[in-house]
């Protein structure tokens, strides 16, 4: 009988070290997850920035847009020729999200000649931006013809409600 209790009691032991561990995994999930915006349930791109970009001329940033959207105007700011010194490093895509908009949004860089994803923001709330940004995968030196899905987000629903594409030149200097 005492050989019978002794492996009881490891298995009540093992058992109770296994919900401990099971608690400690779900207490660091928990806390290192990506945090949501206090007034709503859209994850916010930890690369943004308050403000407006600076430095901005009509041939840096020509990328201007006007789309007409559900309720109202959605404009948005990209660099359409961004440059990068190489594959891995950094270059400006600019995008902002003008504070007058009323919208979310979020960015989707895609190569046109296969569709690959080059990169992909999260979301950027009225007023911010971001401005320099790394590719998803490495590019050789060249010029790489692109489309940035600009997509539009209502606030309230969080339910994207437009989407307007806008043609990227992509410049990588070296390989």
């Amino acid at each position: 009988m005492e050989k019978t209790k002794g492996k009881s009691k490891k298995w009540f032991i093992l058992l109770i070290l296994l919900l401990l561990g099971a608690a400690v995994a779900a207490g660091w999930f928990l806390l290192n997850r990506n945090q949501m915006d206090d007034t709503s349930k859209y994850w916010f791109d930890k690369m943004a920035k308050d403000g407006t970009l600076e430095g901005k001329s009509a041939r840096e940033l020509q990328g201007m847009l006007d789309g007409i959207v559900q309720e109202g105007m959605f404009n948005i700011s990209m660099n359409v020729e961004p440059v990068f010194e190489n594959g891995k490093s950094e270059g400006s895509l600019g995008i902002e999200n003008i504070k007058e908009n009323r919208y979310y949004c979020r960015v989707i860089l895609k190569l046109d000649k296969d569709g690959s994803v080059l990169y992909q923001s999260d979301g950027l709330k009225p007023g911010q931006y971001i401005d320099k940004i790394k590719l998803d995968q490495e590019l050789p030196a060249g010029e790489y013809e692109c489309t940035a899905e600009v997509l539009a987000t209502d606030p309230e629903s969080l339910d994207d409600i437009g989407q307007v594409n806008v043609k990227v030149k992509i410049k990588v200097l070296n390989g």
